[in-house]
């Protein structure tokens, strides 16, 4: 049985789009560019978050991460983590993602038996031993649209000229830094230890 820690960490985890508070009128943008091709085997590890547009259910968590491992059928096994900082109790869920096109993945996390939530995972940039800039678009209706950015980091701190060269696939894609909130990853002991799983 899922418990409701996992469903919250569901509904916020780093890739489901669906849950986020940016919203923007009209349809999702068409002109934004990913990289060319990804190299899963480089993309695959850990990855913390450095920063990401504001996510509801997401809010009490700190020490958030993703780990990347490959799978026997070619999809990508995706571990999202974080510590809750309401109740100190570390969370994680697992999901799935397969390549769909050159730098777009779909991600689904399992929220019961019978359903998955999804979302799609651009990856805008990336040079796979330091920073990944990844974008989400969620049409809401034909007026309206969801977006989340995350900005992922090898380093659990990043020096400031990682995320200057993460935070310019965001500037040439027109994407506002303005909603980026910076994830607390001090204090992560918990996850430190448990990364490896």
């Amino acid at each position: 049985m899922y418990k409701e820690s996992t469903l919250l960490i569901v509904l916020g985890a780093i890739l489901v789009g669906t849950s986020g508070q940016i919203i923007y009128s009209g349809p999702c943008p068409d002109n934004i560019q990913t990289v060319d091709s990804l190299d899963i085997q480089k993309y695959l590890g850990s990855w913390y978050e450095y920063g990401k547009y504001p996510v509801y259910f997401e809010n009490e968590g700190k020490c958030v991460m993703a780990k990347y491992t490959l799978n026997a059928d070619g999809s990508v096994k995706v571990q999202n983590s974080l510590v809750n900082e309401r109740t100190n109790i570390y969370e994680n869920i697992i999901g799935s993602a397969s390549v769909v096109a050159p730098g777009k993945l779909f991600v689904q996390f399992p929220v019961s038996p019978s359903y998955n939530v999804s979302s799609n995972y651009w990856v805008l940039d990336t040079d796979y031993d330091n920073y990944a800039t990844v974008y989400s678009c969620t049409p809401l209706s034909s007026e309206s649209h969801a977006t989340i950015v995350w900005i992922l980091t090898r380093d659990q701190i990043p020096s400031a000229t990682v995320i200057d060269k993460a935070a310019s696939a965001l500037v040439k894609n027109n994407i506002s830094l303005l909603p980026l909130k910076i994830t607390n990853q001090i204090s992560c002991g918990d996850v430190k230890e448990q990364k490896d799983m």
